[in-house]
């Protein structure tokens, strides 16, 4: 990124872009690209917001966020990541799931009811008639009535979608692509994006306080002075702008503040452990394996034993993530010594069927804890129920001055990196139609 680090703010861009996350950078890339002036201002101390990729933690890329090219053979990112020299592709949706139970490798018998249990949630998502029956939760779509319904809805819930299914629309379910070829990327998701995409010129830890929007100009304020500019694009996550941390003057419209209360954020974060090499050849059957360990399964007892998402190996690196999320996320990262409670939850888990050498060859380990971050909150935003329709809603711009974008904002593409990308562009396309800025 063109890095604005001591300059002055720009006093008159055309576009100011509020936030250097994906959609931020794709809108300004775009808008750069057809001759307009614009401006990134991000709070944070570097690009990206929830794609983020850095390999300083590790020695080796590490995405904190966002890191599935999901349904990659539709996923518009696709292309840009496979045509960025230095940059792989690894086809992890071809791989088989592993299932561990009360510290061995689940039977032949269990793998089919996991199967069985997650096939006949996937079916009855896409037969269920929303016209005629109207938007239910997952939850209550398909009821989980032994251990592996409980799987299930936690791979569809907190695992995937950062929420209990019981708050999950099956209306925005059925909205989203999945296709399920998922790709993951060796060398960073979020780097490849970023690479992809180009500089812009991003002025960091500048904080935006209010949009003035009502006069000739809008008035972008920040902890760093005042930019006057055109049009300005908000691509903060949803709650930033329901609860009103950033104002506006005059206030956005109530059916605006509404559509984006009811697109709240799902928590999903990344606990990783960095192992010593012999973790390799303790391993050494399992690359790059997602695995579910739960510590017993007590037939009929649905709620024994906890399961948790592991991805074990990546890459045949001497790593190990384990994903929490939901409310279980949130109460650890509340937790006085986070860090040492997430790392020794992931060790148990993995030490309950590896074995105890695993936690002799333990070197250091990271939490991403995103509810804790002011400017996230969480991963990615999900729809209450029967509210599906308001990412379209908070998508749309007022007025002609202020666009919106972000991956709450577009149906498909809802929670994931192209919905970013996507609604990104289209706020700068509208940018332009609106104002007749001029074009290339």
């Amino acid at each position: 990124m063109n890095e604005l680090a001591n300059e002055p703010l720009l006093l008159n861009p055309d576009v100011v872009v509020v936030g250097a996350g994906i959609a931020g950078v794709a809108a300004a890339r775009q808008l750069m690209m057809q001759g307009v002036s614009v401006l990134v201002l991000e709070a944070r101390d570097r690009i990206g917001g929830r794609a983020y990729t850095e390999n300083e933690t590790f020695g080796v890329p590490y995405d904190h966020g966002c890191a599935w090219l999901h349904s990659a053979d539709v996923n518009p990112l696709s292309a840009l990541i496979k045509d960025s020299p230095g940059f792989d592709i690894f086809d992890h949706g071809a791989l088989e799931t592993q299932f561990y139970c009360s510290g061995r490798k689940a039977s032949p018998e269990e793998y089919a009811s996991a199967e069985k249990s997650e096939d006949a949630l996937y079916d009855d998502l896409w037969a269920y008639d929303a016209e005629a029956g109207g938007d239910i939760s997952i939850h209550d779509l398909r009821t989980p009535k032994n251990e592996w319904d409980l799987l299930a809805h936690l791979r569809k819930g907190e695992f995937e979608a950062g929420q209990q299914t019981k708050d999950l629309s099956v209306i925005d379910y059925q909205t989203q692509h999945e296709s399920g070829t998922e790709w993951l990327v060796p060398q960073g998701l979020a780097a490849g994006i970023f690479k992809a995409l180009g500089e812009v010129p991003v002025k960091l830890n500048t904080s935006v306080n209010k949009i003035n929007w009502g006069g000739k100009a809008v008035i972008i304020e920040t902890d760093q002075g005042n930019i006057n500019c055109k049009a300005v694009v908000i691509t903060v996550p949803t709650e930033i702008i329901a609860d009103e941390t950033l104002k506006f003057e005059p206030r956005l419209p109530a059916e605006k503040v509404e559509a984006f209360s009811q697109l709240p954020m799902g928590v999903l974060d990344k606990i990783t452990l960095q192992f010593k090499d012999e973790f390799n050849s303790l391993l050494s059957d399992l690359h790059t394996t997602t695995a579910y360990i739960r510590d017993h399964c007590d037939e009929g007892d649905v709620g024994s034993g906890t399961w948790r998402d592991h991805l074990i190996r990546p890459f045949g690196q001497a790593l190990d993530t384990m994903f929490v999320g939901g409310q279980f996320a949130r109460d650890l990262t509340a937790e006085k010594d986070a860090d040492r409670l997430a790392f020794e939850l992931a060790l148990n888990s993995l030490s309950d069927v590896f074995g105890a050498d695993v936690k002799k060859l333990f070197v250091k380990g990271h939490f991403t804890k995103w509810h804790a971050d002011p400017w996230a909150r969480g991963g990615y935003a999900y729809s209450n129920i029967g509210h599906n329709h308001k990412r379209e809603t908070a998508r749309l711009p007022v007025e002609g001055r202020v666009f919106f974008a972000g991956e709450a904002l577009h149906g498909k593409w809802a929670s994931m990196a192209p919905g970013a990308y996507l609604t990104g562009r289209q706020a700068a396309e509208e940018v332009q139609s609106s104002l007749d800025l001029p074009t290339s």
